[in-house]
């Protein structure tokens, strides 16, 4: 069972998420709050698999949320959750350590898919987040580490948030093979994970 928590000041956003997870087979509501303090609260025993949180909270900023959540419980996967698409909210969300960021414009089935994709490796993205983060790839182009053409595919399959098993299926290699590759991207770019790739990325432009 995938436990999902909702952090959002709006109350109809609230509600909606509870009732559309509690819905779903294999996925169960954890809680949802308003601000960031009674969330953390809340975590104190026990924190959920997935949280969905809001850009802006009442008592602090999305990727505030995130660095705090992660530094207790890192296991934790976070997607911002928002209506308002900022270019810097993204960079800085992923910098933070956000698995995913979704637009509040998503369907239902689709918010629930990004939920499984999110805590079974992935790092979903609605198509205006990536949008924001493919243009950034055009731009300063000659910052880049020397990346091969075959570790260029798998950093681009990552940054639209595919998992390594459906980058491996997408490339007709093993899982095995995807992890090698990524090893050796995050070495050049010299970050430690998916999350930092994704924020480096986005910020210094790749593609």
């Amino acid at each position: 069972m995938i436990t999902v928590a909702i952090v959002d000041a709006q109350r109809h956003t609230r509600e909606g998420v509870q009732r559309l997870v509690d819905a779903s087979d294999g996925l169960s509501c954890f809680g949802a709050y308003a601000d960031g303090h009674s969330a953390f609260e809340a975590f104190e025993r026990q924190s959920p698999d997935i949280v969905l949180v809001e850009a802006e909270l009442p008592d602090m900023s999305g990727y505030e949320f995130i660095r705090r959540l992660l530094y207790k419980t890192p296991d934790t996967e976070v997607l911002i959750f928002t209506e308002v698409i900022e270019e810097e909210d993204i960079f800085q969300s992923f910098r933070a350590g956000a698995t995913g960021y979704l637009s509040k414009k998503i369907s239902p089935s689709d918010l629930l898919q990004s939920i499984r994709e999110a805590y079974n490796g992935g790092a979903p993205m609605t198509p205006e987040v990536a949008r924001h983060v493919v243009t950034s790839f055009r731009h300063d182009a000659k910052q880049l580490p020397s990346l091969s053409q075959r570790e260029y595919d798998v950093l681009a399959l990552l940054c639209k948030g595919y998992s390594s098993r459906k980058i491996g299926e997408r490339l007709f290699v093993s899982s095995n093979t995807v992890r090698f590759h990524l090893k050796n991207i995050y070495r050049k770019l010299k970050v430690s994970s998916r999350h930092e790739a994704v924020a480096m990325v986005a910020k210094e432009g790749m593609l």
